[in-house]
């Protein structure tokens, strides 16, 4: 039995609630805090990171690392669940965080492990650069 389904709490149920209406998106244990306490429901820090990693644990969340600074960022996974091929990309400009599969990189990546013996861990590679909206500006 997943630990997620094991029990079922409102806040538990809040913080998923949450993590959907911003599919797509990277958020921190903190903006979520924010967020919550903005709307006056009270869910600790130590509990959002307790139910943060107990949803990482049974696949239904995916933790990325952006650098060794700013901690991690969470990513519900909804129709992604079982791909973990995906790469991100970072705008260097507005700090957007991007998760995206591409079949170019994941020849790189079979090239790498084929004639060079590296193994990509693709959730952990972020590629940086400037995003659709900011090279607009």
């Amino acid at each position: 039995m997943n630990r997620s389904t094991s029990y079922k709490t409102k806040q538990k149920e809040a913080l998923l609630s949450y993590l959907k209406d911003h599919v797509g998106s990277h958020v921190k244990a903190n903006d979520i805090y924010e967020d919550f306490k903005m709307q006056n429901k009270r869910i600790g820090l130590t509990t959002i990171y307790r139910h943060l990693d107990t949803l990482v644990e049974d696949g239904l969340v995916q933790k990325c690392f952006v650098d060794g600074i700013a901690g991690a960022c969470y990513e519900f996974l909804g129709d992604k669940r079982n791909q973990d091929d995906s790469f991100h990309l970072k705008c260097e400009i507005c700090g957007k965080l991007i998760s995206f599969q591409c079949k170019e990189l994941e020849h790189v990546k079979s090239h790498l492990l084929k004639d060079h013996g590296f193994m990509v861990d693709s959730p952990k590679t972020i590629l940086y650069g400037t995003c659709e909206n900011c090279s607009r500006k």
